[in-house]
């Protein structure tokens, strides 16, 4: 019987293989949330937002089918699963959310502000001034040229 603070018995036995097969699919799940955190720095489109996100859910339930099967084997304690499975399903919400804005079609080209105020395109005719005979140098006076 072994006292003090060591990893319990199981973890002990098959603690480097577990970390050997847990690893790849955590580094998984971390590069598809980083690009999921890029993708929203950079704007990207609510359909590319939908792929990235189905894909890191994807990673999600490998973690957690890993989890559930080797949680006796590896020592890990039923509240991982749990709160994998709960974090999981956040992602399920948030997935189903922007799948949904991706496929709302996408408006054209903004309205210019003759149509978004409603104006009338046309421009009106020109008519045609009555010249009195003045020019650009005429003044109140008279014509400058002229004196």
């Amino acid at each position: 019987m072994g006292g003090g603070f060591g990893p319990p018995p199981a973890a002990a036995q098959g603690g480097q293989d577990c970390m050997a097969e847990f690893a790849p699919l955590k580094q998984e799940a971390e590069k598809r949330g980083a690009f999921i955190k890029a993708l929203g720095q950079r704007h990207g489109s609510p359909a590319e937002a939908c792929k990235a996100i189905a894909a890191f859910g994807q990673a999600e339930l490998k973690m957690i089918k890993f989890f559930e099967t080797n949680a006796r084997r590896c020592g890990i304690p039923p509240q991982v699963a749990q709160q994998a499975s709960q974090g999981h399903k956040m992602t399920e919400q948030m997935q189903t959310k922007v799948c949904a804005a991706a496929q709302q079609p996408q408006g054209g080209p903004a309205p210019s502000l003759t149509e978004a105020l409603g104006a009338s395109v046309s421009v009106p005719e020109a008519t045609p001034t009555k010249r009195s005979g003045g020019s650009t140098f005429d003044t109140l006076s008279g014509n400058v040229l002229a004196r």
